[in-house]
């Protein structure tokens, strides 16, 4: 496991972004959840009002982790989550979802000002709880990416993401597959008929189409015709897609064959490990949602996450960190891609300075650019 200093992102250990920390269904009114994140324990908890909060996990009066306890009288009486805030199991002192402590049952005095915990900003959308990481405390300077297909009627929505892994290593790891281009033919198998990728801002595109061999998943998936379209008699099918990176936490990718659009979601743990998501939205066959096409979604689903959590996921659980890459000619451009990755582990003033560096088109050598295809947004 090597931390972002190791691989010389820039000044912090952790990026600013937007990153997924767990599903909506996860939390509900009464308990808080705990998890770890940015290299800290937190809880999530849901509010009266329904709003999310995510906060620092210990009371900064005698450290109480305040989603560990299962028999205070705080817990017992339904009153861990009271109002918009969570109370310590210990003393009742309760946060808000800015991390200030605004009530303590038993003292009716000025409340003191380092009564305070750590705060995150969270937007809920998709049946997904996001929230925004910055080192400088910053509020957010880009936007989530735009899922237009979640409103579309024709589509059948994820239930939640998947989560499909924890992995002992930084996610640039798994970022540089959004430059790699030699690895789709040799990991997961086919011919790349094009490639490349652009730096726009904040995004970082990787545009493809690869000739993708059959891949047999079992009894179960050959009981399911038309997942796919149709495969030819080699057992070979074009699989044509646009990632968008938006930030160094979420991948916004877009299936054109399959009509199916996907979100892959890397969150740090602690520096130097993450953890994996996924969900895909998937377009009914005639735009009718039904058991089949509910069954097709499905099996996409399980289609994508095996690719990313199994193929991809092997090889991240055991490799050595690749804080240096022995970069070829006709290797993807990793160079460049962990640069504009690195403006998000910098003060954000120089971030435009950063991404001066490397803005634009960058193609593999010998391998034609991408046609005009829907950008991932």
């Amino acid at each position: 496991m090597a931390a972002s200093a190791e691989y010389n992102l820039g000044e912090y250990a952790f990026p600013r972004g937007w990153f997924v920390v767990t599903n909506s269904n996860e939390i509900d009114g009464a308990r808080p959840l705990s998890a770890r994140y940015f290299g800290e324990d937190v809880v999530l908890f849901r509010g009266a009002s329904g709003a999310v909060g995510m906060v620092s996990a210990y009371c900064p009066h005698m450290g109480t982790h305040f989603g560990t306890s299962n028999h205070s009288y705080i817990v017992s009486a339904g009153l861990n989550v009271q109002g918009e805030g969570v109370r310590c199991p210990f003393h009742g002192w309760r946060f808000n979802r800015e991390g200030v402590c605004d009530h303590i049952p038993y003292y009716d005095g000025a409340i003191p000002q380092a009564a305070r915990v750590k705060a995150w900003a969270v937007v809920e959308r998709w049946g997904v709880v996001f929230c925004w990481n910055d080192p400088e405390g910053g509020e957010p300077d880009f936007d989530l990416p735009v899922f237009p297909e979640w409103d579309d009627p024709a589509y059948v929505r994820w239930q939640g993401l998947d989560h499909l892994v924890d992995l002992p290593c930084h996610p640039v790891e798994v970022f540089d597959n959004n430059s790699d281009y030699a690895h789709l033919n040799y990991l997961h198998g086919g011919k790349t008929l094009y490639y490349e990728n652009e730096v726009q801002g904040v995004l970082y595109h990787q545009r493809q189409s690869v000739l993708s061999y059959r891949v047999d998943f079992g009894e179960e998936w050959q009981r399911h015709p038309g997942v796919t379209p149709a495969w030819d008699q080699q057992g070979e099918q074009p699989l044509s897609t646009d990632n968008a990176y938006h930030g160094v936490g979420l991948n916004a990718a877009r299936f054109f064959e399959l009509e199916a659009a996907e979100l892959i979601a890397a969150t740090p743990i602690d520096d130097g490990s993450c953890r994996l998501w996924q969900g895909a939205l998937v377009r009914a066959p005639g735009g009718v949602v039904d058991e089949a096409a509910r069954e097709r979604a499905r099996m996409l689903n399980q289609m994508f996450g095996q690719g990313l959590g199994l193929h991809d996921g092997e090889i991240w659980q055991t490799k050595r960190a690749a804080t240096r890459i022995m970069q070829l000619p006709t290797d993807g451009p990793f160079g460049q891609a962990r640069i504009w990755y690195s403006q998000f582990f910098n003060p954000r003033a120089r971030a435009a300075e950063i991404v001066a560096r490397v803005s634009g088109v960058h193609r593999v050598k010998g391998v034609p650019g991408a046609p005009a295809v829907q950008a991932a947004e």
